[in-house]
Protein backbone atom coordinates (compact mmCIF):
# COMPACT_ATOMS: atom_id res chain seq x y z
CA UNK A 1 0.00 0.00 0.00
CA UNK A 2 1.59 3.43 -1.21
CA UNK A 3 0.47 6.16 1.10
CA UNK A 4 0.80 9.03 3.19
CA UNK A 5 -0.42 7.76 6.86
CA UNK A 6 -1.30 9.97 10.18
CA UNK A 7 1.15 10.39 12.05
CA UNK A 8 0.02 12.62 15.78
CA UNK A 9 -0.98 15.97 13.51
CA UNK A 10 1.37 15.16 11.18
CA UNK A 11 1.34 13.53 7.42
CA UNK A 12 4.05 11.58 5.52
CA UNK A 13 4.74 9.39 2.89
CA UNK A 14 5.87 5.89 4.05
CA UNK A 15 6.71 4.73 0.40
CA UNK A 16 8.27 7.08 -1.77
CA UNK A 17 7.21 7.33 -5.60
CA UNK A 18 10.33 6.87 -7.70
CA UNK A 19 11.42 6.74 -11.71
CA UNK A 20 10.67 9.80 -14.21
CA UNK A 21 8.07 10.56 -16.52
CA UNK A 22 6.50 7.65 -17.83
CA UNK A 23 4.65 8.55 -21.10
CA UNK A 24 2.50 11.32 -22.30
CA UNK A 25 -1.37 11.40 -22.04
CA UNK A 26 -2.33 10.41 -25.71
CA UNK A 27 -0.41 7.15 -25.79
CA UNK A 28 -2.19 4.03 -26.97
CA UNK A 29 -1.37 2.61 -23.82
CA UNK A 30 -3.54 5.14 -21.52
CA UNK A 31 -5.90 4.90 -24.33
CA UNK A 32 -6.59 0.89 -24.26
CA UNK A 33 -5.98 0.13 -20.53
CA UNK A 34 -9.72 0.61 -18.53
CA UNK A 35 -10.44 0.29 -15.10
CA UNK A 36 -13.80 -2.10 -15.29
CA UNK A 37 -15.29 0.54 -12.87
CA UNK A 38 -14.41 3.14 -11.54
CA UNK A 39 -15.78 5.79 -9.08
CA UNK A 40 -14.77 9.38 -8.07
CA UNK A 41 -16.07 11.75 -5.04
CA UNK A 42 -15.34 14.70 -3.36
CA UNK A 43 -13.97 14.53 0.06
CA UNK A 44 -15.06 17.47 1.91
CA UNK A 45 -14.18 16.25 5.58
CA UNK A 46 -10.94 18.38 6.00
CA UNK A 47 -9.30 15.60 7.43
CA UNK A 48 -5.52 15.15 7.13
CA UNK A 49 -4.86 11.62 6.92
CA UNK A 50 -4.07 10.64 2.92
CA UNK A 51 -4.10 7.37 1.98
CA UNK A 52 -3.47 5.96 -2.08
CA UNK A 53 -2.64 2.52 -3.71
CA UNK A 54 -3.58 -0.85 -3.83
CA UNK A 55 -5.31 -2.98 -1.11
CA UNK A 56 -5.76 -6.10 -2.58
CA UNK A 57 -4.23 -7.23 -6.49
CA UNK A 58 -6.95 -5.42 -9.17
CA UNK A 59 -8.35 -2.49 -6.29
CA UNK A 60 -7.13 0.87 -6.46
CA UNK A 61 -8.03 2.51 -4.08
CA UNK A 62 -7.05 6.57 -2.32
CA UNK A 63 -8.74 8.79 0.34
CA UNK A 64 -8.39 12.23 0.63
CA UNK A 65 -6.37 12.74 -2.21
CA UNK A 66 -5.88 15.52 -4.31
CA UNK A 67 -5.61 15.60 -8.96
CA UNK A 68 -1.51 16.76 -8.59
CA UNK A 69 -0.77 13.57 -5.77
CA UNK A 70 -2.58 11.32 -8.74
CA UNK A 71 -1.26 12.59 -11.67
CA UNK A 72 2.50 11.53 -9.65
CA UNK A 73 0.33 7.82 -9.01
CA UNK A 74 -0.33 7.65 -12.27
CA UNK A 75 2.89 8.76 -14.00
CA UNK A 76 5.53 8.02 -11.64
CA UNK A 77 7.04 11.31 -11.29
CA UNK A 78 7.22 13.49 -8.21
CA UNK A 79 5.68 16.85 -7.20
CA UNK A 80 8.22 19.35 -8.65
CA UNK A 81 7.57 17.33 -11.92
CA UNK A 82 4.26 18.27 -12.47
CA UNK A 83 3.90 21.96 -13.61
CA UNK A 84 0.81 24.53 -14.64
CA UNK A 85 -2.60 23.44 -13.74
CA UNK A 86 -5.01 25.10 -11.82
CA UNK A 87 -5.01 26.33 -7.99
CA UNK A 88 -7.84 23.46 -6.80
CA UNK A 89 -5.57 20.61 -8.48
CA UNK A 90 -3.07 20.97 -5.14
CA UNK A 91 -6.08 21.40 -2.74
CA UNK A 92 -9.68 20.21 -3.52
CA UNK A 93 -9.63 16.51 -2.14
CA UNK A 94 -11.38 13.23 -3.69
CA UNK A 95 -12.15 9.68 -3.01
CA UNK A 96 -11.52 7.05 -5.39
CA UNK A 97 -11.85 3.68 -5.97
CA UNK A 98 -11.61 1.40 -8.91
CA UNK A 99 -11.65 -1.50 -10.12
CA UNK A 100 -9.38 -3.60 -12.58
CA UNK A 101 -10.69 -6.69 -14.40
CA UNK A 102 -7.81 -8.95 -13.13
CA UNK A 103 -5.45 -8.96 -10.40
CA UNK A 104 -2.89 -6.52 -11.63
CA UNK A 105 -0.51 -4.77 -9.12
CA UNK A 106 -0.76 -0.77 -8.42
CA UNK A 107 2.94 -0.85 -11.00
CA UNK A 108 0.26 -2.11 -14.12
CA UNK A 109 -3.00 0.28 -12.97
CA UNK A 110 -0.80 3.27 -13.52
CA UNK A 111 -1.45 3.23 -17.40
CA UNK A 112 -5.71 2.35 -16.27
CA UNK A 113 -5.56 5.68 -13.62
CA UNK A 114 -3.83 8.06 -16.57
CA UNK A 115 -7.08 6.87 -18.47
CA UNK A 116 -9.36 7.46 -15.75
CA UNK A 117 -7.81 11.28 -15.45
CA UNK A 118 -8.05 12.11 -18.53
CA UNK A 119 -11.35 10.95 -19.01
CA UNK A 120 -12.99 12.36 -15.61
CA UNK A 121 -10.85 15.34 -15.03
CA UNK A 122 -10.71 16.12 -18.34
CA UNK A 123 -6.83 15.75 -18.19
CA UNK A 124 -4.17 17.18 -21.00
CA UNK A 125 -0.46 17.52 -20.18
CA UNK A 126 2.49 17.15 -22.09
CA UNK A 127 6.13 15.98 -21.40
CA UNK A 128 8.64 18.94 -21.73
CA UNK A 129 12.22 19.27 -20.23
CA UNK A 130 13.19 22.40 -18.15
CA UNK A 131 16.31 23.75 -16.95
CA UNK A 132 15.78 23.82 -12.97
CA UNK A 133 17.68 23.65 -9.66
CA UNK A 134 18.76 20.45 -8.80
CA UNK A 135 21.41 18.90 -6.13
CA UNK A 136 24.60 16.71 -7.47
CA UNK A 137 25.22 14.33 -5.10
CA UNK A 138 28.45 13.79 -4.79
CA UNK A 139 31.72 12.35 -2.65
CA UNK A 140 33.06 14.93 -0.10
CA UNK A 141 37.24 15.65 0.00
CA UNK A 142 37.61 13.51 2.67
CA UNK A 143 35.81 10.51 0.78
CA UNK A 144 32.78 8.40 1.26
CA UNK A 145 31.90 6.83 4.53
CA UNK A 146 29.52 4.52 3.28
CA UNK A 147 29.87 0.57 4.32
CA UNK A 148 28.98 -1.42 1.47
CA UNK A 149 26.05 -3.99 2.00
CA UNK A 150 27.68 -7.06 4.26
CA UNK A 151 27.02 -10.89 3.01
CA UNK A 152 24.01 -12.01 5.07
CA UNK A 153 22.41 -8.65 6.42
CA UNK A 154 19.70 -8.73 3.64
CA UNK A 155 17.75 -11.07 1.35
CA UNK A 156 17.33 -10.88 -2.56
CA UNK A 157 13.17 -10.29 -3.23
CA UNK A 158 11.80 -13.28 -4.59
CA UNK A 159 8.93 -13.36 -7.05
CA UNK A 160 5.95 -12.96 -5.94
CA UNK A 161 4.67 -16.50 -6.72
CA UNK A 162 7.21 -18.12 -4.40
CA UNK A 163 6.44 -18.58 -1.21
CA UNK A 164 8.18 -16.39 1.50
CA UNK A 165 8.86 -17.56 4.84
CA UNK A 166 6.87 -16.66 7.50
CA UNK A 167 9.61 -15.65 10.54
CA UNK A 168 9.86 -12.71 12.77
CA UNK A 169 13.47 -13.10 12.41
CA UNK A 170 13.66 -12.93 8.52
CA UNK A 171 15.82 -10.62 7.35
CA UNK A 172 14.98 -7.25 5.04
CA UNK A 173 14.68 -7.43 1.43
CA UNK A 174 17.67 -5.83 -0.40
CA UNK A 175 16.77 -2.55 -2.13
CA UNK A 176 14.08 -1.73 0.62
CA UNK A 177 14.29 1.79 1.54
CA UNK A 178 11.60 3.29 4.30
CA UNK A 179 11.41 6.78 4.52
CA UNK A 180 10.04 9.19 7.09
CA UNK A 181 9.72 13.45 7.24
CA UNK A 182 13.40 13.25 8.87
CA UNK A 183 14.60 9.61 8.01
CA UNK A 184 16.31 7.48 5.15
CA UNK A 185 16.83 3.67 6.10
CA UNK A 186 17.82 1.35 3.19
CA UNK A 187 19.12 -2.12 2.97
CA UNK A 188 21.59 -3.02 -0.18
CA UNK A 189 20.93 0.04 -2.43
CA UNK A 190 22.27 1.55 -4.50
CA UNK A 191 23.67 5.30 -5.13
CA UNK A 192 20.72 5.58 -7.62
CA UNK A 193 18.19 4.40 -5.31
CA UNK A 194 19.43 7.07 -2.15
CA UNK A 195 19.53 9.87 -4.88
CA UNK A 196 15.91 8.98 -5.84
CA UNK A 197 15.23 8.84 -1.87
CA UNK A 198 16.43 12.45 -1.61
CA UNK A 199 14.72 13.82 -4.19
CA UNK A 200 11.53 12.89 -2.58
CA UNK A 201 12.73 14.28 0.61
CA UNK A 202 13.72 17.84 -0.97
CA UNK A 203 11.58 18.07 -3.96
CA UNK A 204 14.15 18.57 -6.29
CA UNK A 205 16.09 16.25 -8.70
CA UNK A 206 18.95 14.94 -6.97
CA UNK A 207 21.45 13.65 -9.47
CA UNK A 208 24.04 10.60 -8.73
CA UNK A 209 27.48 11.98 -9.51
CA UNK A 210 29.54 9.46 -6.49
CA UNK A 211 30.73 7.27 -8.74
CA UNK A 212 30.01 4.48 -6.04
CA UNK A 213 29.04 1.15 -7.55
CA UNK A 214 27.27 -1.64 -5.30
CA UNK A 215 25.05 -1.59 -2.52
CA UNK A 216 25.00 -0.14 0.89
CA UNK A 217 23.06 0.00 3.79
CA UNK A 218 21.98 3.30 4.66
CA UNK A 219 20.16 4.89 8.38
CA UNK A 220 20.39 8.22 9.08
CA UNK A 221 18.60 10.90 10.84
CA UNK A 222 18.02 14.79 10.39
CA UNK A 223 15.74 17.64 11.35
CA UNK A 224 12.99 18.01 9.35
CA UNK A 225 12.95 22.29 7.86
CA UNK A 226 11.73 24.14 4.88
CA UNK A 227 14.53 22.10 2.79
CA UNK A 228 13.07 18.92 3.33
CA UNK A 229 9.23 19.78 1.96
CA UNK A 230 8.99 16.28 0.18
CA UNK A 231 6.01 14.22 2.85
CA UNK A 232 3.71 17.35 3.73
CA UNK A 233 0.48 17.69 2.07
CA UNK A 234 -0.92 21.12 0.75
CA UNK A 235 -1.26 23.23 2.96
CA UNK A 236 -0.01 20.86 6.21
CA UNK A 237 2.99 21.84 8.37
CA UNK A 238 5.24 19.64 9.33
CA UNK A 239 4.07 18.87 12.93
CA UNK A 240 5.99 19.95 16.27
CA UNK A 241 5.82 15.96 17.26
CA UNK A 242 7.17 15.04 13.95
CA UNK A 243 11.05 15.31 15.65
CA UNK A 244 13.99 13.40 14.87
CA UNK A 245 16.16 11.32 17.50
CA UNK A 246 17.58 13.95 20.47
CA UNK A 247 20.67 13.02 19.79
CA UNK A 248 20.37 14.40 16.24
CA UNK A 249 18.44 17.43 17.22
CA UNK A 250 19.38 20.24 15.19
CA UNK A 251 21.56 18.50 12.51
CA UNK A 252 19.92 19.27 8.55
CA UNK A 253 20.25 16.80 6.44
CA UNK A 254 23.21 18.49 4.48
CA UNK A 255 25.23 18.11 7.98
CA UNK A 256 24.23 14.66 8.58
CA UNK A 257 24.68 13.29 4.82
CA UNK A 258 28.19 14.97 4.97
CA UNK A 259 29.27 13.54 8.57
CA UNK A 260 27.36 10.55 8.25
CA UNK A 261 27.82 9.17 4.95
CA UNK A 262 30.90 11.50 3.69
CA UNK A 263 28.85 12.74 0.56
CA UNK A 264 28.08 16.45 -0.17
CA UNK A 265 25.28 17.86 -1.87
CA UNK A 266 25.71 20.33 -4.13
CA UNK A 267 23.33 22.72 -5.75
CA UNK A 268 22.71 23.68 -9.38
CA UNK A 269 21.07 23.39 -12.38
CA UNK A 270 20.41 20.69 -14.54
CA UNK A 271 17.48 19.47 -17.20
CA UNK A 272 14.77 17.93 -15.92
CA UNK A 273 11.83 16.30 -17.32
CA UNK A 274 8.63 17.49 -16.74
CA UNK A 275 4.46 17.29 -16.75
CA UNK A 276 3.04 20.15 -17.82
CA UNK A 277 -0.64 20.46 -17.04
CA UNK A 278 -2.30 21.82 -20.53
CA UNK A 279 -6.41 21.50 -18.93
CA UNK A 280 -8.60 20.08 -15.99
CA UNK A 281 -11.78 20.24 -15.21
CA UNK A 282 -13.27 19.47 -11.67
CA UNK A 283 -14.77 15.91 -11.39
CA UNK A 284 -18.07 15.50 -10.87
CA UNK A 285 -19.42 13.53 -8.17
CA UNK A 286 -21.09 10.04 -9.30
Amino acid sequence: MIGIRNVSTGTRFVVMLMATVASAQTTPESAHAQFEVAAIKPNNSGARAVTIGSPSPGTFKAENVWLRFLIQVAWNVKDFQVLGGPGWAASDRYDVIAKATGNERLEQMRPMLRALLEDRFRLTLHIDTRELPVYALVASKGGSKLRPTSAGTCVTPQPESTPQPNSSNQLPACGNISMSPHSVNGTGISMAQLAASLSNSMQRMVVDQTGLTGTFDVHMEWTADQSTPGFWAPGLAPAPSVEPSPDIAGASIFTVIREQLGLTLQATKGPVRVLVIDHAERASAN
